[in-house]
Formats: C-alpha cells, sequence, structure tokens
C-alpha cells in the first residue's frame, strides 16, 4: 500500500516534533515524505536517512459522533491488549503501536508492514486465474483467526443484542437511500425478527473480534506470515462475526468483479473448513458455525452496500443477496 505522496512533513508541524523526539531520537534532523493512504485520517510517513516508514491515524476532535471518536482514540490500547495474548511475534502478529498524542489529534503511530494483503490474492484469483495463493491466504488467515478467537475465549456469553441493532440500523439506512426500496423494508426486518427469536444466535462463548475483518486489514509479508492491522473495532463478541465477514467479503469480491453470486463458494468453504480444523469435533463445528455465518454475511452485505463508489444497481444487488442469506440461514433453525 505504498499511497499518494504529498510532499514532505513540514518542520514546524508539531508532528514532526513527536516524530523527531519520541521514534527517530538518533537521527540528526530527519526529513519525512509524507503519503496518504486510503483514509484521509491515515497517512504514512518515511524518514528519508534510514527508509523507515511509520503509519499515523488522526481522530477529528470535533467530529460529532462520539462513537466513532471513542473508537478512533480506543485502537491504541487495542493493539497493546490484543498483542499481550501472545500476537506479538510471528508467524500470527498483529502491528505494533508506538505513540499517541491526543492533544494533536493523533490517535496512534504505528510500525509499517510491507506485504500483499488479501484484496491482492482475490484479484489475482479473479483476474488471473491464480486460486492457489488465494486458497493459502485463506487457510492462513482462518488460522489466525482461531488462535485469536480460542486464546480470548470467556466464560461469559456473548451479547448479539448490538449486531441485530445494526442490523436494522442497516436496514433503515439502505432504505433511505433508495438501495432497499420502501415496499421491502418490512420484509427485510422480518427476517431479522425471525433470527433474534431464533435459537442459532444465542449461547455461544464471549471472544476478542477483530470486528472489521476486510481483505484490506490483513497483510501477508513475504515469508508467508499474517499481520492484523486496524484494530479500532476490535471488542468482545461471536466468533461467528469475524468469520461471517471474511465470507462476506469474499461474496462481495467475486459478486462484484465477476457477476458470479457462486464463484466465491468454493473459497468460503475452504475458510470455514480450515477455521474448524483444528477443532475437537470439526464436523459438529462446522454445522453450529455454518448455522449461524448467514446472519453475519447478510449483516456484511448491507454494509457493503452503504459504499457510494459502488454504482447503485450493484449496491441494490448486493442488499438484495443479503435477503436471500437471511432467509436461507433460518432453514437451520
Amino acid at each position: 500500500m505504498p499511497g499518494r505522496h504529498l510532499g514532505y512533513l513540514d518542520i514546524g508541524d508539531p508532528l514532526y516534533c513527536l516524530l523527531a523526539k519520541r521514534i527517530f531520537p538518533d537521527t540528526f534532523s530527519p526529513s519525512f515524505r509524507v503519503y496518504q493512504l486510503a483514509s484521509k485520517q491515515v497517512y504514512k510517513y518515511t524518514e528519508e536517512k534510514s527508509n523507515t516508514s511509520v503509519v499515523c491515524k488522526f481522530f477529528d476532535p470535533k467530529d460529532s459522533s462520539l462513537e466513532r471518536l471513542n473508537r478512533l482514540k480506543g485502537e491504541f490500547d487495542n493493539l497493546v491488549r490484543i498483542r499481550s495474548f501472545g500476537f506479538d511475534r510471528p508467524p500470527f502478529y498483529v502491528v505494533k503501536p508506538i505513540t499517541k498524542e491526543e492533544s494533536i489529534g493523533l490517535a496512534v503511530v504505528e510500525e509499517y508492514i510491507e506485504g500483499r494483503d488479501l484484496d491482492y490474492y482475490l484479484k489475482k484469483a479473479v483476474f488471473q486465474a491464480d486460486e492457489r495463493l488465494l486458497y493459502e491466504r485463506l487457510s492462513l488467515l482462518s488460522f489466525f483467526l482461531c488462535e485469536i478467537h480460542r486464546r480470548t475465549q470467556t466464560d461469559s456469553t456473548a451479547d448479539q443484542q448490538p449486531f441485530i441493532n445494526y442490523l436494522y440500523w442497516l436496514i433503515d439506512y439502505l432504505t433511505f437511500r433508495d438501495v432497499i426500496s420502501r415496499q421491502d423494508i418490512h420484509s427485510f426486518k422480518h427476517q431479522v425478527d425471525k433470527w433474534a427469536a431464533s435459537s442459532l444466535l444465542w449461547g455461544h462463548r464471549n471472544v476478542i473480534i477483530h470486528g472489521d475483518a476486510t481483505p484490506t486489514n490483513f497483510i501477508f509479508t513475504s515469508s508467508s506470515e499474517v499481520v492484523a492491522i486496524d484494530m479500532e473495532r476490535m471488542r468482545f463478541g461471536d466468533a461467528a462475526y469475524d468469520i461471517g465477514m471474511v465470507c462476506g467479503e469474499l461474496k462481495h469480491a467475486f459478486l462484484w468483479r465477476t457477476g458470479n453470486p457462486y464463484r466465491a463458494e468454493p473459497f468460503i468453504r475452504h475458510f470455514l473448513k480450515e477455521y474448524v480444523r483444528d477443532s475437537k469435533d470439526p464436523r459438529q463445528e462446522f454445522r453450529r458455525l455454518t448455522a449461524r455465518i448467514p446472519f453475519y454475511m447478510a449483516l456484511t452485505e448491507l454494509r457493503i452496500a452503504r459504499n457510494i463508489y459502488l454504482d447503485w444497481d450493484y449496491r441494490r444487488r448486493i442488499a438484495y443477496e443479503a435477503r436471500s442469506c437471511l432467509q436461507g440461514g433460518l432453514r437451520h433453525d
């Protein structure tokens, strides 16, 4: 992720002083090239003499959304916490936080990881017919997420209500923007009602979940290590949330690029089987997991349908794929 070059960091910028004193104290008169990454709040700074890069994430103190503001400010602590479970060394690694400074709106400074994200391998599978690499990367990712969930499992039960509420909110949001027709809003919500009343979602153990398991948030290095980044949405919840999000993103990646709603199925099945492979009873765990995965896949597909960079027809299609997912999944109950 090279980013867009914006020039050099001004020596009068408070960030220059912070980077020079806290991160490059042994470099005389450091010079930092600035690159904007995917988000307008995320930048890479490369010190020219050492060619060492760091990533800085910022927040707007005037942000009207307190929830979003607290989430951004909490990423530093999230990274420290999850790394304390042993994810501070290969082969499963969470990016290292270096410092933060809320007085200048700096949520976290973290190391820069060189590598390819999962989306790179999705594109290779679609456009270059290189499926082997995608299968390999999905295996690595499944083992990584399994380790996070296994090491952080608690005796408490996951509360599914926030995710149910979020699904209702997504339906309202997409209806307001005419992605979901007003005639169909009750049909969508009826499916969510049925999931909320079913036994499928309830009674599962609380684990730490990544919370934003999208293809760009997992980096694969040249030594075949997996590195998780962007942990601002980390929380406790049902492990199936992360797994369902990966499956929903796989469905979207192939549907968007090929128009074929079944093209992702072999990869989804492979990912799920790899995730449960080392459990005590893989068959039983596979059944338990796949029984509730459609709920989280649907949530992910509706979340994707918000993106305005996608054309309206596709946003509408992925939203109605979500409804089909909700309907089909309830046959398990």
